[in-house]
């Protein structure tokens, strides 16, 4: 080749490229599609769990809530009593036995 010869090819080659492994795509995507498939399990397992947890847990609430309505009306029945009492209302005599 001289100095001055231009050295970059004339023509360029339109071909498709081969693909040298025509099967490895097709495992590819088959073994992500297991991976997410168990990912997937796993994640309706966790949030059934969760789902469990949050039914226990209003449950509990519901509980609280009953109990503070039925403290809430023995404190009032009992203040109506102790009103009527110290009003003169109702007079309560304990007679010894």
């Amino acid at each position: 080749m001289a100095p001055g010869e231009n050295t970059e090819p004339r023509e360029v080659v339109q071909t498709t490229p081969r693909d040298l492994h025509p099967t490895s795509d097709i495992r590819f995507v088959m073994v992500e599609i297991a991976r997410l498939t168990t990912e997937v399990k796993r994640l309706i397992e966790d949030v059934r769990a969760q789902g469990e947890k949050l039914d226990d847990l209003g449950r509990k609430v519901a509980f609280g809530q009953g109990a503070v309505w039925v403290m809430g009306g023995l404190c009032a029945f009992l203040l109506v009593v102790v009103g009527w009492y110290f009003s003169g209302k109702v007079a309560i005599v304990v007679k010894p036995g």
